[in-house]
């Protein structure tokens, strides 16, 4: 065969081979494709943002720290929650109540109690220039639980009382605050607080005309439902009692049982100020306190 005729021979061969290839091409899946690029994109996304470390403060208009906080990136992908949240403070245990308690700021029925958790409130999370140490704001809370309430009695080391506010700006004033995360597991690394994490004032009035009151900052604001509380206060100075049962179920709809998770941060605000709506300090045992970063608040489980 001549060298013309070969090529002849071959151009046609050439094209069908192309024509082949081009057919190939495009019947690959092109949504394969796309799916493997979707998903590689959202375990970037989850690993950026699991590694990130939250930097949102509560404004002091809010009353919170203005503080910045760093963790230690993430290397990997986790794709279920550890049970546990680590370095704000220590996780705990919260027991169940042995005998009943009654709502009325005494602790004889904690003394009778076996076994009752014990949290010391001394870690400065806001106002470092205004606190001069434990005799200006401390305290310890004891806590238990049972039949769907948690229960916590709070003495409070103070050196002036201060509280004038009611409502919405009980957190310019001397107050107990109690903060839960309802879904631990659901939103663990959610530098942002929503609708399943709860933050409640328990003020204590200041022992005169203005009685003691518990007040809902978030998710709504509000006169929260299923709160029991009293206080009391001393003779001298401005240490003073305060002891809650909060039934979550009335206003969380949670139903407590054993082995449950949940975030939990019990912290103190003070008022050094008669006559000013103002908050100095924050005290809690949460190390690294921001109040609307649920992140930042403990691990508790229910014995």
């Amino acid at each position: 065969m001549s060298i013309r005729l070969l090529r002849a021979a071959y151009k046609p061969v050439s094209f069908l081979a192309v024509l082949i290839l081009a057919t190939l091409a495009c019947n690959i899946p092109r949504e394969e494709v796309g799916s493997a690029l979707t998903v590689q994109a959202i375990y970037v996304t989850i690993t950026a943002q699991a590694s990130a470390a939250p930097t949102r403060a509560r404004s002091t208009d809010e009353g919170t720290s203005t503080q910045n906080q760093t963790t230690t990136p993430a290397n990997t992908i986790t794709p279920t929650p550890p049970e546990n949240r680590t370095g704000n403070g220590s996780n705990l245990v919260i027991p169940r109540c042995t005998t009943s308690i009654t709502i009325d700021a005494n602790d004889d029925d904690w003394v009778s109690q076996s076994g009752v958790l014990g949290v010391s409130l001394n870690q400065n999370t806001y106002g470092a220039s205004e606190w001069t140490g434990s005799s200006d704001l401390s305290g310890h809370a004891r806590l238990c639980w049972n039949e769907n309430r948690l229960y916590f009695f709070v003495g409070v080391t103070d050196d002036i009382h201060v509280q004038e506010q009611r409502g919405d700006t009980s957190w310019k004033g001397d107050e107990v605050e109690i903060l839960f995360d309802a879904d631990l597991r659901g939103d663990f690394y959610k530098a942002v607080w929503d609708g399943d994490d709860y933050q409640v004032s328990l003020n204590p009035g200041n022992f005169d005309d203005l009685a003691s009151a518990a007040y809902r900052y978030h998710p709504t604001t509000g006169t929260p439902r299923g709160i029991e509380m009293a206080a009391s206060g001393a003779e001298t100075g401005g240490n003073y009692k305060l002891e809650a049962a909060m039934l979550l179920s009335a206003d969380l709809g949670i139903n407590l049982s054993a082995g449950q998770t949940f975030g939990l941060c019990v912290a103190l605000s003070d008022n050094d100020h008669p006559g000013e709506a103002r908050q100095d300090s924050m005290v809690s045992h949460c190390t690294r306190l921001k109040v609307s970063d649920p992140t930042t608040w403990i691990t508790v489980t229910l014995e």
